[in-house]
């Protein structure tokens, strides 16, 4: 009858969902009360006893268990001898196999025993293994619990394949010198008595301490394993009746050979053990092998790890010699004589294993044969070194293995016999695609290796990896071809693909080379399994490795070209050997184009059909990518538009536009046939644009996109002599193609991927057609800044206009002056009135605290609500942006300074001041607050680059009689910044609303010429003050850069080029007054340092500057860092 106690543990073992939650958790609670109980050791020794409840006793077990291991020294004297007392007589009560304790019992039960070694092994218990041995003969039981202690001891304190902590391995050392030192060698002869006395009555005890055993080789004395008594037991074993028994001796045995020693003894214990001739026996199959897959991969495994440290061995044993011979130490004739003996012991060796391994390196079963990719690797290795030894010579015996291993390396290969990609045309069922996609990166995995191995052998013996494949090929193609598999096939060709990859010059040769005659071979050969997609592909790409040989065999291209056009190309019913076709070709006819031009016209009409079936019928993917997601993507309408798009699914079809431009692209082609072939090609491709912008189907925006795709890929095989000058004709043709283009925006303007596909054909054909396409700039740029619907969009436009401004500088002055008021205009607009200039939320950290702050300031409130003050540019109010959604703003403000940098560095700076009212001064103030505040030292500096530019086409140095009319006099008061520009201190989006006089009133004092009246007043607080000095040393303040970056050195070297050149045209006095009088002392920087920056910029170089700009930075950002320490 179970007590309470009981009751309340076996309702916590209960997960039946049968018991009340409470009443277990009740139950828990209370067995957790009863666990903290320090005389708990008590009540597991008793109850284990007495219950007859197994989860009663595995948790005494458990809970014992954990007590021993945490606390075990603190126990009294006393608790420990009955706490082992306790342990021992359960141990003994394991004697009965079958009537005793459950396993998980048993493995508890042996931990605990452990939990005790751990602390009393040897000082206390030095005859703990004593003891555990002697009582071996009480019966099964304990033979049986002798390997789980054995166990326990491996995983729990001695082995390092478990991560452990400094303490912990410090034990595990212990517990091993310990155990060599007073027990291992009784172990190792009760191992040894056990499988003598168990092999035959219960072999699954036998591989239960062969199991034990191995966990022991590699730390151990080896002669307690390696002699002339247990070698003979563990050798039978090999032979045994029970599969799993056998298996169990190839894992100790594998052990034995891998363990760690000097190279020359290893080869005297391989030797001993008598291994060797065993396993060259296996040259036929492994014993039992077909009877178990698992002894089969054991047995291999003991194979490919005998050789493996065979060849290691003779590497260490000879490298020994050479590394003393290449330092000048002599080499004694022992010495000499022991590498000899070593040597000539290991050849031996490896000759009479090598049928064996190369038997097993040609199994089909990779788990047999990749196993020993190891050796071969290390063998060719070796071969490298004895040919260069022999002066390039190999001997017949290493050119015999050489082509073994060829042979076995094609074997390994292949794709497996029961294929998931037999089906060589299309996959069927969606899970046939899955299993025939599995299995091909699987085996391209496994090939890696294999041809790294293939080359590596090619390197020493070229002709005979050239042999080799030309064999294969024969096979294949020959007269008995046809009863080849695809895998055969397959694999002859992608061999002889590779080896084409670090050939010789010589065997390349396009009109002796050995090499390139078999690939004309393979291009005018009739293969069997030409249109399997495995065998199609590696044919296809293998004629484009060997494209040069063509350039010598004219008359072979027509039949290497067909490959691509027919069934075995694009015309296959695999999608992906189509557009890989589509693909190869295009680099065919790049690595071809002068040899293809008098086949143009018959390729081009092979073509057709393939170019009409990819203009229209687009890939699209699962999500529809070619044109948003939903109705609302496809038609440019509805709320989900405004998302941003997925990217366009990849689409390697296209490629073969790109292949057709570079065929019709050249100027030696005939005038008249050129334009014809180019118009009958555009033609159908600017109706599909039109008849879809028209229809407004379902399918019209991704035919749209497809269209202008192939365009544009038609388009790159033209240069752009050909089309602006030689034969103008030819532009015409694609700036009609824009001018259809052009509607696509307005048509629909959500859609996110045409948008950046009509900009991707407008840059491309500005590349293609220069100065003429000037005249339809306007109407494209306008489109996209009127259809912008985010700040995404806008920056796109405003990458655009960079490139055209720096491809064609002063020719883009009057588009400019008509376009810069709407991009400023719509920018603000995009950016919102709240917008904070200093970039934060560019940042993800910063916009991620940001948005964390403002939810716990209004009590989770939503992300997207108002905030409270805001900090950015002098704004108050500003709402908190979602994360992407500053992620693209601060995007667009670096894209705006970017164009504002290639506007002023262009000479188009003069535009900015056809700007209107009002439009100027928030430009102005943009850059300024970016010089000022922005987190990002780069378009920190940017914003100064472009007031310097500004400052030196605005103002002129001025007069000697500058200063006498109250320019910048240090007692004068300074001259006010121009009308309607905001102070510096005023955020950049509050120029928005100033006064609506703009740049046109007049500033304070003159002296020079100024195109902006007033600018030389403004720049001096505004540019020198607040941008170069104030915004610099505030973020010194906050530690906001660290003057040790690259990027942060630049940005200080800037602003001192920037206060010198204030300095010179715009007031020097005037700009040292405002330092000295209204911004310096703000700072807290020591006055010693603010005369020493003033000096510099009155009297030192711009790198002056530059170091007294750093000083007072450092200062701040240290006095900032010790605020913060206390």
């Amino acid at each position: 009858m179970a007590d309470d106690f009981e009751r309340a543990l076996l309702i916590t073992f209960d997960f039946t969902g049968g018991v009340d939650p409470a009443l277990k958790e009740r139950a828990t609670s209370f067995i957790n009360e009863v666990k903290s109980n320090p005389e708990v050791w008590r009540l597991c020794c008793e109850r284990y006893g007495t219950s007859q409840y197994t989860e009663v006793r595995f948790w005494c077990l458990q809970t014992l268990h954990e007590l021993l291991k945490t606390s075990y020294t603190a126990f009294p004297a006393g608790a420990k001898l009955e706490v082992k007392t306790a342990i021992t007589t359960w141990l003994q009560g394991c004697a009965d196999l079958k009537a005793g304790p459950a396993p998980f019992l048993r493995n508890k039960l042996a931990q605990a025993l452990v939990a005790v070694l751990q602390f009393e092994f040897p000082s206390v218990w030095p005859s703990f293994f004593h003891d555990l041995v002697s009582a071996l003969g009480a019966g099964e039981g304990l033979v049986d619990m002798f390997c789980r202690v054995l166990v326990a001891v491996d995983e729990d304190l001695v082995t390092l394949d478990i991560p452990r902590s400094q303490d912990e391995s410090k034990l595990s050392m212990r517990i091993k010198d310990s155990m060599r030192e007073h027990s291992i060698s009784e172990v190792a002869e009760a191992w040894f008595k056990l499988l003598e006395a168990y092999s035959n009555k219960s072999p699954e005890l036998s591989v239960q301490v062969l199991q034990t055993m191995q966990r022991y080789v590699s730390w151990i004395d080896i002669s307690l394993i390696a002699n002339p008594k247990f070698m003979p037991l563990l050798m039978s074993l090999l032979g045994a009746r029970h599969l799993g028994l056998r298996a169990a001796a190839a894992d100790c045995l594998t052990e034995v050979v891998s363990k760690r020693m000097d190279a020359g003894p290893k080869l005297q214990l391989v030797h001993s053990m008598g291994i060797v001739p065993l396993c060259a026996q296996w040259v036929n199959g492994f014993p039992g092998g077909a009877d178990d897959e698992e002894l089969l991969l054991k047995l291999a495994r003991l194979l490919a790890t005998l050789a493996t440290e065979i060849i290691d061995s003779l590497k260490r044993l000879e490298n020994s010699v050479i590394s003393l011979a290449a330092v000048g130490l002599p080499v004694d004739d022992a010495a000499m004589l022991e590498v000899k003996q070593g040597s000539e012991l290991g050849g031996k060796q490896m000759a009479a294993l090598f049928p064996a391994i190369m038997a097993a390196f040609k199994s089909d079963i990779d788990e047999v044969a990749l196993p020993l990719l190891p050796f071969m690797h290390a063998y060719v290795a070796r071969l490298k070194v004895l040919t260069k030894r022999n002066q390039g010579l190999m001997d017949p015996q290493s050119t015999m293995h050489v082509r073994d291993i060829l042979t076995g390396l094609a074997v390994c290969a292949r794709f497996p016999r029961a294929s998931a990609c037999a089906n060589g045309g299309a996959p069927g069922s969606p899970q046939e695609l899955a299993a025939a996609r599995e299995e091909q990166a699987e085996v391209e995995e496994k090939r890696r290796e294999l041809f790294v191995l293939f080359k590596n052998i090619s390197k020493i013996a070229f002709s005979e990896a050239l042999s080799f494949v030309g064999a294969q090929l024969q096979s294949a193609i020959g007269e008995n071809g046809s009863s080849a598999t695809f895998q055969q096939v397959e694999v002859a060709v992608v061999m002889l693909y590779e080896l084409g990859e670090g050939a010789p010059e010589e065997a390349l040769k396009p009109d002796s080379g050995a090499l390139g005659q078999l690939a004309v071979a393979l291009m005018q050969a009739t293969l069997p399994h030409a249109r399997h997609r495995l065998v199609a592909t590696a044919v296809l790409e293998t004629f484009v490795r060997y494209s040069r040989v063509l350039q010598a065999h004219q008359h072979v291209i027509p039949s290497a070209v067909t490959a691509f056009l027919d069934g075995r190309g694009m015309g296959h019913a695999a999608e992906d050997v189509a557009a890989r076709a589509c693909y190869l070709f295009c680099r065919l006819v790049k690595s071809l184009r002068a040899q293809l031009r008098q086949h143009a016209s018959t390729v081009l009409q092979s073509l057709q059909p393939h170019l009409v079936r990819i203009a229209t019928v687009p890939i699209i993917d699962a999500g529809g990518a070619a044109a948003g997601r939903g109705d609302s993507g496809l038609t440019g309408t509805g709320a989900g538009a405004n998302s941003r798009p997925p990217n366009a699914v990849v689409d390697d079809r296209l490629y073969v536009f790109e292949a057709v431009g570079l065929l019709l692209g050249q100027e030696e082609m005939p005038c008249e046939e050129q334009g014809n072939l180019l118009s009958s090609l555009l033609q159908p491709l600017r109706e599909q644009i039109e008849s879809n912008l028209s229809m407004r189907s379902v399918s019209s925006p991704s035919l749209v996109l497809q269209a202008m795709e192939c365009v544009v890929r038609l388009n790159k095989g033209f240069k752009s002599d050909l089309v602006t000058r030689t034969r103008p004709q030819l532009g015409r043709m694609f700036t009609h193609f824009l001018e259809v283009a052009i509607q696509v925006p307005r048509a629909y303007p959500s859609n996110k991927l045409l948008r950046s596909r009509f900009i991707s054909s407008v840059h491309r054909l500005v590349e293609c057609l220069g100065p003429t396409l000037l005249p339809f700039l306007p109407a494209a740029l306008e489109v996209l800044v009127l259809t912008q619907e985010d700040a995404a969009d806008l920056t796109e436009v405003l990458v655009l206009t960079n490139q055209l401004l720096l491809k064609f500088k002063d020719a883009m002055l009057s588009l400019l002056q008509g376009l810069l008021p709407l991009l400023v205009a719509h920018l603000h607009r995009a950016l919102g009135p709240d917008w904070d200039w200093t970039g934060k939320l560019a940042s993800t950290a910063a916009a991620v605290s940001t948005v964390a702050a403002v939810a716990a300031a209004s009590g989770g409130a939503s992300l997207t609500g108002p905030s409270g003050a805001g900090t950015g540019g002098g704004q108050a109010g500003r709402p908190v942006a979602v994360l992407d959604e500053g992620r693209e703003k601060g995007e667009l403000q670096l894209a705006y300074y970017s164009l504002l940098h290639v506007v002023v560095h262009t000479g188009l700076s003069r535009a900015l001041l056809e700007l209107p009212p009002g439009a100027l001064d928030v430009v102005i103030n943009a850059v300024v607050e970016g010089a000022a505040s922005h987190v990002d030292a780069g378009a920190r500096r940017t914003c100064i680059q472009i007031l310097e530019r500004l400052i030196t086409e605005w103002c002129s140095v001025p007069d000697d009689g500058a200063a006498a009319a109250g320019l910048g006099s240090p007692t004068g008061a300074q001259g006010p910044a121009p009308a309607g520009i905001p102070p510096p201190g005023a955020g950049a989006s509050g120029a928005a609303s100033s006064s609506g006089n703009g740049v046109s009133g007049l500033g304070g004092g003159g002296g020079g010429a100024e195109a902006l009246p007033g600018f030389r007043s403004y720049a001096v607080t505004a540019v020198g003050g607040r941008a170069c000095v104030g915004g610099l040393l505030a973020a010194g303040a906050r530690g906001t850069f660290d003057v040790r970056d690259v990027a942060a050195s630049a940005l200080l070297g800037e602003a001192a080029v920037c206060l010198k050149l204030c300095y010179q045209r715009c007031g020097g006095d005037a700009l040292l007054a405002h330092l000295s009088t209204a911004l310096l002392p703000a700072t807290g920087v020591p006055l010693e340092l603010q005369q020493q920056l003033l000096y510099t910029i009155r009297e030192g170089e711009a790198k002056d500057v530059k170091e007294a700009l750093r000083a007072s930075y450092a200062w701040l950002q240290q006095a900032a860092g010790a605020g913060q320490r206390r």
